[in-house]
């Protein structure tokens, strides 16, 4: 029984090793992160880090998978720790521009589903799913990227489309259109929603920056600051105002949520 303790202990030291050398997370980081996204516990993050993540590789592993609404688990991290040299350039695998807008990190409206992502770091890649009433296909060749699906049943059309040079996103439900187009020679971007219910609409456009670990980490920290102002604003005139100045362009209802399944690490 010994032997084997002995072996599984050695075993895991040199998987992490493998992997890269352990990083340590403050607790300023801990509460940040756990603050700002949903559904990550002290237990997730000190396993990124035991993966050799900082509080900067792991704040864009996480905006990467609560925007694109993918499942984090334990393959995915590995996989990226593996390659913590290229997450920057992980954006098109997850369907997201490679720039935040000018003033804030993105955040999509349209509501979480399940679907299909093709494996991280891959350079050619075709899938086609069907089922009764639509289908859904992923392709890949190089930095090209192009996804579409349609469920006719619910309404649903979804289109991405990711080249050197432009990122295109379109959305149709029964309920909403959204729509964001990124040209990266200038970094300019085009976002349009409309609420198909209450007619709300929202145009933003501008110059974004250019996605990194550092930039969104800072997004992160601006995040967390204003999560904390909030909590301990007991002004309801104030807070009725902020409501009123802010309701053609209010994004607190956009959470960062992130379903992460690591559960049999530490089961």
């Amino acid at each position: 029984m010994m032997k084997k303790a002995a072996l599984l202990t050695l075993l895991t030291i040199l998987i992490f090793t493998s992997l890269g050398a352990a990083e340590d997370l403050d607790d300023f980081d801990k509460n940040l992160l756990i603050r700002v996204f949903k559904n990550v516990g002290s237990d997730d993050l000190d396993y990124m880090a035991r993966l050799g993540l900082n509080s900067r590789d792991i704040s864009l592993v996480l905006y990467y998978y609560s925007s694109s609404g993918r499942k984090l688990d334990e393959d995915n991290l590995r996989e990226i720790a593996r390659n913590r040299e290229k997450i920057r350039n992980f954006h098109r695998y997850f369907g997201l521009p490679h720039i935040i807008f000018d003033d804030d990190l993105i955040r999509f409206r349209h509501p979480r589903r399940d679907r299909h992502y093709p494996p991280l770091d891959t350079k050619k890649y075709d899938k086609k799913y069907e089922f009764p009433g639509g289908s859904e296909k992923i392709r890949i060749r190089g930095n090209n990227y192009e996804y579409k699906y349609e469920n006719k049943k619910d309404g649903i059309e979804e289109e991405i489309e990711i080249k050197n040079q432009k990122y295109e996103y379109y959305y149709k439900d029964r309920n909403m259109v959204e729509m964001l187009n990124v040209h990266y020679a200038n970094q300019k971007y085009q976002y349009y929603y409309k609420n198909l219910n209450t007619g709300q609409i929202i145009n933003r456009e501008g110059r974004g920056r250019i996605l990194d670990k550092d930039l969104v980490y800072e997004e992160i920290k601006e995040e967390y600051y204003e999560l904390e102002e909030d909590k301990n604003d007991k002004d309801d005139d104030k807070k009725e105002n902020n409501e009123d100045e802010n309701n053609e362009d209010n994004e607190s209802s956009i959470s960062f949520k992130i379903e992460i399944d690591l559960s049999d690490i530490f089961d």
